[in-house]
């Protein structure tokens, strides 16, 4: 996956159009998209390709590419995204986890062995990246905010010491804001800052609920670290 400027931001759809559905949806409202994100980041070679695998995976609630089918969640989000882009991700998650029964630590695990790892150490992440979070929700069970590697995004781009994210949420495909900076805050001036990825609960009064709060880490695939065979010139820088 090529480092790209912004996109526009995209919601899923509330079921699973045919291809001719989406194709036509995609046709009505192309223009549209690529107004909003050329608005954004300026005339770009690449963005209409980005755009339009983006716009295709959120218009279903399950993912499918090139009959491959992925789970309707976070994990199955970026490896839809990642597999249009060429990058066999879940391929690498089966082979660096194949006993790892949560999708997020999953991935996570992918990145360490055949990417790199960062965050905190004034290293911005490139369009592209993926950003993880702890203790989006209680995994475990337990009623005690202590679930690591609990949900995963797609970097869209940092403006600000803004980061702006796709994710695939509760309620479908949705665009979000980080600022790790300032966690504790949801908006400043009419401009988001940190969205929310945790519902309150009232038997964990305290625990966050902001993305800037829940932070884990940001990754990328290193194509120097891929295993031999394995076609990813277009994996992230």
């Amino acid at each position: 996956m090529k480092s790209r400027p912004a996109i526009a931001s995209v919601t899923s759809a509330p079921s699973a159009p045919t291809a001719d559905v989406t194709d036509a949806l995609y046709g009505q409202h192309l223009a549209k998209v690529k107004r909003w994100a050329r608005r954004l980041a300026g005339p770009s070679a690449d963005l209409e390709d980005l755009v339009h695998d983006i716009f295709l995976i959120a218009l279903r609630k399950g993912f499918q590419v090139r009959g491959e089918r992925f789970n309707a969640d976070c994990t199955g989000f970026i490896e839809a995204v990642y597999a249009l882009e060429g990058v066999p991700l879940r391929t690498l998650m089966r082979a660096a986890a194949p006993d790892e029964r949560s999708g997020v630590w999953a991935a996570f695990r992918t990145l360490e062995r055949y990417g790199v790892v960062f965050g905190g150490g004034g290293e911005w992440p490139a369009p592209g990246d993926l950003v993880f979070w702890h203790d989006t929700w209680d995994r475990n069970g337990n009623g005690k905010a202590d679930d690591r590697f609990t949900h995963v995004g797609i970097v869209e781009y940092v403006v600000d010491g803004t980061v702006v994210f796709l994710h695939r949420g509760s309620k479908g495909v949705a665009r979000g804001a980080m600022t790790p900076e300032r966690p504790g805050e949801r908006s400043a001036g009419g401009v988001a800052l940190n969205s929310p990825l945790r519902s309150r609960n009232p038997r964990l009064e305290g625990v966050p609920v902001l993305a800037g709060a829940l932070f884990a880490a940001y990754a990328r695939i290193d194509p120097a670290r891929m295993p031999r065979g394995l076609d990813v010139a277009s994996a992230p820088r």
